[in-house]
């Protein structure tokens, strides 16, 4: 800044929203909301980083706002099991600013603040230079994270389609060289495509063009090619909107509640007396339908969630389910992570079964020992399409913290006894690491 600029600015009247900040203590302070950060105490700590922010904000300091900015980005990034809430951790700070300023517009009409020392001007410059120091570090994974985050704040509305328009661009032009910015696409659209105005964001990211150009290529990889072709269909034939405000609702109505199962019992009875059928068959017969009923409703939970990276529908989906079906969603997501094949799933599937609340819920009714046994199982046959399939089932089950006898008794539904050393080892590795 100029001396005349400064010196003018020093002949205006004293603002009362400009107030001086101890920068350390604001490190510090910071720091400690992040990391106490979890879906389940989300409201008391973002109602603390909020007001840290504003007054960061008032400040007018673009630098301490950048590195304030930069902070609560790189721990998103750190923490992949926490994206989504990392993306409404910024949603409410960008909310909450934009009130604030016109709380003050109220007492000063000629109040403005200034649109270049702003918490989502600092956000949306640096979405750009995080892609470039990520890109050129080749650190893929935490591409991916990055790529679920941004894509999230798309969506949400803290970024606007010009903001990420030549990220995107960027991330296809590469896909010709390296299957991961492939990968990374798709992570970018997941949210972009469950979202209710998908149409008009692939529209106006130009998305359609993109994956066509892509398909026309005859030098691309089986893999690049299976994921953009999966990508188009997605985009050609949308899934439905879901009906249903909550998870919980959607139980209701699929009839997997308590209330819906006494009554469809009921009414099964009615019909077994009607047609001279015992009542045992039909309540033999009622339970499996409903069983049925809910592991499909679990694969999908899982698919989505994995894809998502939704660490708080999952610990919402585990509350609502009935004890003696929790171990059902286990195997659920533990099915879905060797579908996709990616250890980033595993990882983040291994950081939900460590949490407090996912293990309380679990431990009670032996949802980790019910559920993995079914995936254990079939373990060396997933191995030979997933390669590293060992170092994933070791990897969750060791996040499950279950004791050694309970992890052999687990690993004896292996098969083979070399299957079994072989598990045995791997865990022993994940343990020791």
């Amino acid at each position: 800044m100029s001396s005349q600029s400064r010196s003018s600015g020093a002949q205006q009247p004293w603002r009362p929203w400009r107030v001086p900040l101890d920068t350390v203590r604001m490190h510090r302070k910071l720091c400690g909301i992040l990391n106490r950060l979890t879906p389940s105490n989300f409201e008391a700590q973002s109602n603390r980083l909020v007001q840290l922010a504003i007054l960061v904000e008032k400040t007018e300091d673009s630098d301490l706002l950048d590195a304030f900015v930069r902070k609560i980005f790189r721990c998103g990034l750190s923490q992949p099991s926490l994206t989504d809430v990392y993306v409404e951790l910024c949603q409410k700070v960008v909310d909450e600013l934009e009130g604030e300023r016109s709380r003050w517009r109220k007492v000063d009409v000629f109040h403005i603040g200034n649109p270049m020392v702003s918490f989502d001007t600092s956000l949306k410059l640096l979405v750009q230079y995080e892609f470039d120091r990520i890109v050129d570090s080749g650190d893929f994974r935490s591409l991916k994270t990055y790529a679920t985050l941004v894509g999230g704040l798309l969506v949400g509305g803290v970024l606007l389609p010009n903001d990420v328009q030549g990220i995107l661009d960027d991330l296809f032009q590469r896909t010709l060289v390296n299957d991961d910015h492939t990968v990374a696409i798709c992570r970018f659209l997941g949210p972009v495509l469950d979202a209710f105005s998908a149409s008009q964001f692939l529209d106006l990211l130009g998305v359609f063009g993109h994956v066509e150009h892509i398909l026309r290529q005859e030098k691309v990889s089986p893999k690049t090619r299976y994921l953009m072709l999966n990508l188009h269909d997605e985009m050609v034939y949308p899934q439905p909107l879901d009906a249903f405000s909550s998870t919980r609702q959607r139980i209701e109505v699929y009839g997997l509640d308590d209330g819906s199962d006494v009554e469809s019992l009921s009414e099964r009875e009615d019909f077994a007396e009607s047609t001279e059928e015992t009542v045992e068959e039909a309540v033999e017969e009622e339970m499996s339908v409903d069983e049925e009923r809910l592991r499909r409703t679990c694969r999908t939970e899982a698919r989505e969630d994995i894809l998502r990276r939704s660490s708080i529908r999952i610990q919402r989906f585990f509350e609502i389910l009935k004890p003696h079906h929790r171990h059902i969603f286990v195997s659920s997501l533990l099915s879905t992570v060797f579908q996709f094949g990616d250890e980033d799933d595993a990882t983040f599937i291994a950081a939900m079964f460590s949490s407090d609340m996912v293990r309380n819920l679990c431990y009670s009714c032996d949802a980790f020992v019910e559920g993995f046994k079914p995936e254990i199982t079939v373990l060396e046959d997933t191995s030979i399409d997933v390669l590293e399939a060992y170092s994933m089932m070791a990897l969750m089950l060791q996040a499950t913290g279950l004791s050694t006898s309970t992890v052999t008794d687990i690993a004896a539904f292996v098969g083979s006894t070399d299957t079994y050393e072989r598990f045995l080892e791997a865990y022993s590795r994940t343990s020791s690491s």
